[in-house]
């Protein structure tokens, strides 16, 4: 079995995020899944291709903004 482990910056390529989020949410347990070998980290794809299919889709902002604001009441 291969496994194809990603660099944190691959990551922040494929997904547009920042290295302090992708930091961050490896604090707070958020995001996608993550390795780690020694003192590096590392994302398998297949970890990131679940984590990325797993988020919601829109159509639109005013959806999205929608679905934000239902979070919060819910919360």
């Amino acid at each position: 079995m291969d496994v194809v482990l990603l660099k944190q910056k691959a990551v922040e390529e494929i997904t547009g995020l920042s290295a302090s989020t992708l930091e961050q949410w490896r604090l707070q347990g958020k995001g996608p899944k993550f390795v780690k070998l020694g003192r590096s980290v590392r994302y398998p794809a297949a970890d990131l291709n679940e984590f990325i299919a797993g988020l919601d889709r829109y159509t639109s902002t005013t959806e999205a903004g929608n679905a934000r604001l239902t979070t919060k009441k819910q919360q």
